[in-house]
């Protein structure tokens, strides 16, 4: 979670404007952009275009860039937010105003300052001055806490929110923000990230959402490093005939019992249909990507000109108490 500094009223105004409320799909706008104007100086900031929202998610470091993937490799996710505010006084739960919540009763959001004291940390909430443009004088306003990955998802009991707070090593949660300058205190440094964190949490359980702590250094590097490759051209398919697609996926998902590599099916199809070998490799890396394929993608790298392997590890599965919704 990172913590929004030097505040001026400009800013402010156009943080409410993005985030007061927050838009659905591609309308949404994060309150830090993933740019060389917004982003923290040594962040490792990156967008990744997300066919699904028809936007880019805006990341500010290479850990949530890396975990940015898993949230998109689940289809049961259907929004999220990226760099989204903890609003600072009550504010409706963030499902507020879709359609597929429509019919439910939702808790509200208290706020950070309300968090903040019931925690008895009130001194730790930033808060900045601002110079009206009327001249009346200087007056203190709250300053907002900036979160990570706000993820939207759906299971059989309807539509429901889990928060990612995220981290390179799980050490990190117990430093400053990035950039920070060492601080004079170390005990007290600690207790300062353990505040924030406890903040974040409670902000959410108000309104019955879970925050997972996800540290990167947990990752199955082979999956991860599929993903990203499956993503840079999975998007291409959809220049491709939905009956194309859906043969190519079924001799794909055949090919994992007979040992034939997926080179073999893609320049048959390519061959047969008149197709551009790179539309047929487009649709062998959305047939992992979308799961119309189940193959095994966290043991090591998938190659076209290698034969696909039998899944023994689902992911969702491997990493499903991360998409958990709130215990009752």
């Amino acid at each position: 979670m990172a913590k929004s500094n030097h505040v001026t009223l400009s800013r402010l105004k156009e943080l409410i404007r993005r985030q007061d409320p927050p838009q659905w799909g591609s309308r949404y706008e994060p309150a830090i952009r993933a740019t060389r104007e917004e982003a923290p100086s040594r962040s490792r900031f990156a967008q990744t275009w997300f066919d699904r929202l028809a936007r880019h998610i805006h990341t500010l470091s290479s850990s949530e860039s890396t975990v940015l993937l898993l949230a998109m490799f689940n289809r049961s996710l259907f929004e999220i937010h990226e760099q989204r505010i903890l609003a600072t006084e009550p504010r409706p739960h963030p499902l507020f105003g879709h359609p597929f919540a429509a019919e439910i009763a939702l808790p509200q959001l208290r706020g950070s300052i309300d968090v903040c004291d019931r925690l008895g940390f009130i001194e730790r909430h930033p808060w900045t001055e601002i110079d009206p443009l009327n001249g009346s004088g200087r007056f203190r306003v709250p300053v907002h806490f900036v979160g990570d990955l706000l993820l939207f998802l759906r299971d059989d009991d309807g539509p429901y929110c889990v928060n990612w707070t995220i981290k390179d090593v799980a050490e990190a949660f117990d430093q400053r923000f990035p950039g920070s300058k060492p601080a004079a205190n170390p005990k007290a440094e600690i207790t300062a990230a353990r505040s924030r964190h406890a903040i974040e949490e409670l902000y959410y359980a108000d309104a019955g959402i879970p925050t997972k702590r996800i540290v990167e250094s947990d990752l199955c590097i082979p999956f991860f490093e599929n993903l990203r490759s499956l993503l840079l051209i999975q998007h291409r398919a959809a220049q491709v005939e939905a009956g194309i697609y859906t043969e190519i996926c079924e001799r794909l998902q055949a090919s994992i019992q007979t040992g034939q590599r997926p080179l073999d099916i893609l320049l048959s199809v390519s061959h047969r249909y008149h197709l551009p070998l790179a539309l047929s490799q487009a649709c062998f890396a959305r047939a992992l990507w979308q799961r119309d394929v189940r193959a095994e993608l966290m043991d090591s790298a998938v190659f076209i000109d290698r034969p696909l392997k039998p899944q023994r590890r689902d992911p969702l599965q491997v990493y499903a108490s991360w998409f958990a919704r709130q215990s009752t």
